[in-house]
């Protein structure tokens, strides 16, 4: 193999390489964001922030698709548990989940506070099954009063949530 073969071999790995990066970076959902929040996205989670709110303070977190399973109910369950178990959250103090089935399929709503060596955290974990596709939302604030302000806005942006072609 000649020196300028591998050069352009190497040229090529790179480039294909470099698309791979910047289609991982690419978000799997079509959104618009409310007025006021930014949107990232990091190893297929994406993050959505109010620029207005103190850094850290409160964020809606879009997790990857998965399959949905045949019983939507222990899905959201298990997702959820090993979600609070992850995060270190503990002693939660939900309100009843709110669950049921539309004509576009089986959703789920769990809102709790719960105390963590961060502080507390006043969360929701939406999720809802559609087209074969387990979608799951985590909104997140540190304050109640933050929760209260916003969560009904990340709540419309998950009602409205679409997984792209």
């Amino acid at each position: 193999m000649t020196p300028a073969l591998r050069r352009a071999i190497a040229f090529a790995l790179l480039v294909v390489g470099a698309a791979g990066l910047a289609r991982s970076q690419q978000s799997v959902y079509q959104l618009t964001p409310p007025g006021g929040w930014t949107r990232s996205v990091e190893d297929g989670v994406d993050t959505l922030v109010p620029s207005a709110e103190p850094a850290g303070t409160v964020q809606a977190l879009l997790l990857p698709p998965k399959p949905l399973a045949v019983d939507f109910d222990a899905q959201f369950a298990a997702e959820r548990a090993a979600l609070e178990a992850h995060w270190g959250l503990l002693r939660p103090q939900a309100v009843p989940l709110q669950a049921g089935r539309t004509e576009a399929g089986a959703y789920a709503a769990h809102f709790a506070s719960y105390a963590s060596q961060g502080g507390p955290r006043y969360m929701s974990f939406l999720a809802h099954g559609r087209q074969g596709r387990f979608v799951m939302v985590v909104f997140v604030a540190s304050s109640d009063e933050a929760f209260n302000r916003l969560a009904p806005q990340a709540t419309q942006m998950w009602w409205g949530l679409q997984v792209a072609p």
